[in-house]
């Protein structure tokens, strides 16, 4: 089956033609004879595997991986290195969540075809210097899909890349520059609104001559059912609160003149 960069992300086993993923919450322990199943399948082309060891990682990408164009990595926790990772030329699509022992991404030189890559839930992952190695990555996202505890140093190295989607889910930026991010090659970022001031948001819009993306939207819809009953809201921005749609949509007009008095006019 096709992967495209809008669903490889999903954990879903029917987007994937072979899925070898433990019942584990933790992700499990998968065997060499579990992975050497993969022989019995030589026209698939996208994985998801979980319970992955260091030594079981090596074992798969070298026998493996240059087979596939799409890889979805979930919970395999006892992975500290994936330097390995540079040899694999086909790869198109790399996706990976949880881990607990990687500090560091690898050498991409080699990955002429990798277009996207996801890192979620990377608890001691605090640089993506590697970024810039990458000759094709057109889409990047990196942060937290569970636990709220990343923290990256910067995003610099994304101004050395050709990224021009790149999506933003942690706890925080250490150098708290978000508008070096203009100076890149990005047109869509996606980011949670409800971690910046209106002021703050309008700045980063404002630093991109276009852009698109969620961080564009000052608010973001949720619902919540409670006894039987749902209610919708509007998520504004940091020290906004929210309001709840249908009854507050005096103030949420208010709301959007407000903020779009703080956009600089664009042609």
């Amino acid at each position: 089956m096709k992967i495209e960069i809008d669903n490889f992300e999903k954990f879903d086993l029917k987007l994937y033609d072979i899925s070898i993923v433990q019942k584990e919450v933790d992700g499990g322990i998968t065997s060499i004879e579990e992975i050497d199943q993969i022989k019995d399948y030589p026209y698939a082309r996208s994985i998801l595997i979980s319970g992955l060891n260091q030594k079981t990682f090596e074992y798969f990408i070298k026998n493996y991986a240059e087979r596939f164009e799409a890889i979805s990595f979930l919970k395999n926790k006892k992975i500290n290195d994936l330097s390995i990772l540079s040899e694999l030329e086909n790869i198109k699509f790399l996706n990976f969540f949880f881990n607990q022992g990687v500090k560091n991404l690898w050498n991409m030189k080699n990955n002429i075809n990798l277009k996207g890559l996801s890192i979620y839930d990377f608890s001691k992952l605090h640089t993506i210097d590697e970024i810039t190695t990458a000759p094709s990555l057109e889409y990047f996202a990196i942060g937290n899909k569970v636990w709220a505890k990343m923290e990256i140093e910067t995003f610099k190295p994304i101004l050395n890349s050709n990224i021009t989607h790149f999506s933003w889910c942690g706890k925080k930026v250490l150098d708290n520059d978000y508008i070096c991010l203009s100076k890149s090659k990005i047109t869509e970022l996606d980011m949670n609104i409800g971690n910046f001031t209106m002021d703050e948001l309008a700045k980063i819009i404002n630093s991109f001559s276009n852009l698109s993306g969620t961080i564009t939207i000052p608010y973001k819809e949720l619902n919540v059912t409670e006894n039987n009953k749902k209610t919708s809201y509007y998520c504004l921005c940091k020290e906004k609160g929210k309001l709840i749609k249908g009854i507050d949509e005096d103030k949420f007009k208010k709301y959007l003149n407000e903020f779009n008095k703080l956009l600089r006019k664009r042609d």
